[in-house]
């Protein structure tokens, strides 16, 4: 049984005196302890802010850390101001790079608990070191490769339908729909090579690749928001969502919904 406190929120509004044709972008981050969000004009302005503590959702002495970020998403989403909400054209999403989230893709369930960003698994690590080169980025513990490592060598025989998404991919997600989607900032700690703009030989030639998700210059979009998210939020008709780096991607709101991408005033 799950037991939990409410997120503790801080909000504040700080101008809410804009024009009908203003467009507004939404960022949010999420940090090792809460989560916060700012409303900004193409100025760069902050319009209304807000921050929260994450829920401490406990189950069985476990922290269900995907359910409190997941209320914690929500609950921010709630703070914004009705009135301006129709005014959001893009929302990003930044979160930490390492923390790791493998999910049935046909059920967009969770198949573990997530893998904190400064989580190591160094039972990972020695094969890891094998396949990848020298000094490289992922020949550490807590790389996001070793945490796949890890889950795939204690899953059991099940793997097909398993994605390995990120913080803010999973995020996103929740808001876009699209799965199997990351930015290269993310994706740096499981391997992949920005030089060559792809993942190496070496990892492709993995049984656990079919894991990786396709991987976006970050501020990309990616697509739009949910309907029933559009219609609970009240965002605008026209959003989109984009790819952002190693923090949560952005999205954007106008006539067929959000863009998930990073936030880039026009």
């Amino acid at each position: 049984m799950a037991t939990g406190m409410s997120a503790k929120c801080n909000h504040e509004i700080i101008d809410s005196n804009i024009q009908k044709t203003e467009q507004l972008y939404l960022g949010i981050d999420f940090g090792t302890s809460g989560a916060r969000y700012a409303l900004i004009d193409k100025e760069g302005a902050v319009l209304s802010e807000s921050k929260r503590a994450y829920p401490q959702l406990v189950v069985r002495e476990i922290i269900e850390w995907g359910s409190s970020w997941k209320q914690t998403l929500f609950s921010l989403l709630e703070d914004i101001p009705i009135d301006l909400r129709s005014y959001i054209v893009s929302i990003s999403i930044d979160g930490t790079s390492a923390t790791t989230i493998i999910i049935d893709s046909k059920t967009g369930e969770l198949l573990c608990r997530p893998f904190l960003y400064n989580e190591s698994l160094p039972d990972a690590l020695p094969f890891v070191s094998s396949i990848a080169p020298k000094n490289h980025t992922v020949c550490s513990g807590s790389s996001t490769l070793c945490k796949l490592v890890s889950w795939w060598n204690s899953y059991g025989s099940n793997k097909n339908s398993a994605l390995l998404m990120h913080q803010a991919d999973w995020l996103l997600w929740l808001l876009h729909g699209k799965l199997g989607v990351t930015d290269y900032n993310n994706a740096l700690k499981v391997g992949y090579d920005l030089e060559a703009d792809s993942y190496p030989n070496w990892l492709l030639s993995q049984p656990f690749s079919v894991l990786l998700p396709s991987v976006k210059a970050p501020g990309t979009p990616i697509g739009c928001l949910k309907e029933d998210i559009r219609l609970q939020f009240g965002r605008h008709d026209d959003s989109h969502a984009t790819t952002e780096g190693t923090m949560p991607s952005p999205i954007r709101v106008r006539d067929t919904g959000f863009d998930l991408h990073r936030i880039e005033a026009p």
